[in-house]
């Protein structure tokens, strides 16, 4: 799926996301402090540049050889936590090192997402058809990636459409949009740039959310994505005023999203 959205899916009990159109550029980019540390879960030997002796882990150290695994295109089915030093590694029980085992192969926590040994902050897992599963520590890291991805993707969009023009500039997006946002991403939410159309300099983003969110692990078109979705408002950037806003029909809110 190589067009224009953002596809959101939040977990917020599980302090979990799966997305689709946010890359590893804008997790990279929202990040306030990157990972010095990475532990691979798919045992990527490949791409490590250390192994831990006692959990037997393929291990990335080091902020610029982490930029470089995520952002490398050779590289494929990234899965992986931080953590804060090969000591906490060596502290690991069996049933410990079980559970990251488990996790990288199901994709899901055993019990909980987080090591109070590792200290991790982030997981982050790469699914099927570029889908993209991560849990934060603290959820609200993940505000910061999703506005980066906004306007990365409303950039695109009006690049798309004009030539031999000035960049635009796209403003900060209000944190109570990118909540409101998240809030209605419980049900799985298409933020749609390739239907986008624009009206006296003002862009609208059309806003849909899904009738059956929890088909995403069988999803692998466009056409999967789009076809079971209603409207529930748009997405607005002003590029006069260079203002976000985010307008919702509360009707459809309460009747799709608060009775589903």
């Amino acid at each position: 799926m190589r067009d224009n959205f953002v596809y959101i899916n939040a977990n917020l009990v599980q302090n979990m996301v799966i997305t689709y159109g946010i890359s590893a550029a804008d997790f990279l980019n929202g990040l306030q402090n990157i990972p010095n540390k990475i532990l691979l879960l798919n045992d990527d030997r490949e791409h490590a540049n250390s192994i831990n002796a006692h959990t037997k882990f393929s291990i990335v150290s080091g902020r610029n050889a982490i930029w470089s695994y995520l952002l490398d295109k050779q590289a494929h089915n990234k899965k992986f936590t931080d953590f804060q030093s090969n000591e906490d590694l060596d502290t690991l029980l069996n049933d410990e090192i079980a559970r990251l085992l488990y996790l990288g192969h199901m994709e899901v926590p055993i019990y909980q997402a987080f090591s109070s040994k590792l200290h991790n902050r982030y997981i982050y897992m790469t699914l099927h058809s570029n889908f993209l599963k991560t849990y934060y520590r603290k959820f609200s890291d993940f505000n910061h990636i999703l506005e980066l991805s906004l306007k990365r993707h409303m950039r695109s969009t009006h690049n798309g459409r004009r030539m031999f023009i000035r960049p635009l500039v796209i403003k900060n997006i209000d944190n109570k949009i990118i909540l409101n946002i998240i809030k209605l991403s419980s049900e799985g939410v298409v933020i749609a740039f390739d239907h986008a159309t624009e009206e006296k300099k003002v862009y609208h983003i059309p806003v849909w959310i899904e009738k059956y969110p929890e088909r995403q692990a069988i999803w692998h078109t466009q056409r999967d994505v789009y076809q079971n979705i209603i409207l529930m408002g748009y997405l607005n950037y002003d590029t006069s005023k260079l203002k976000w806003s985010l307008n919702l029909d509360s009707k459809k809110i309460n009747k799709y999203v608060y009775q589903m």
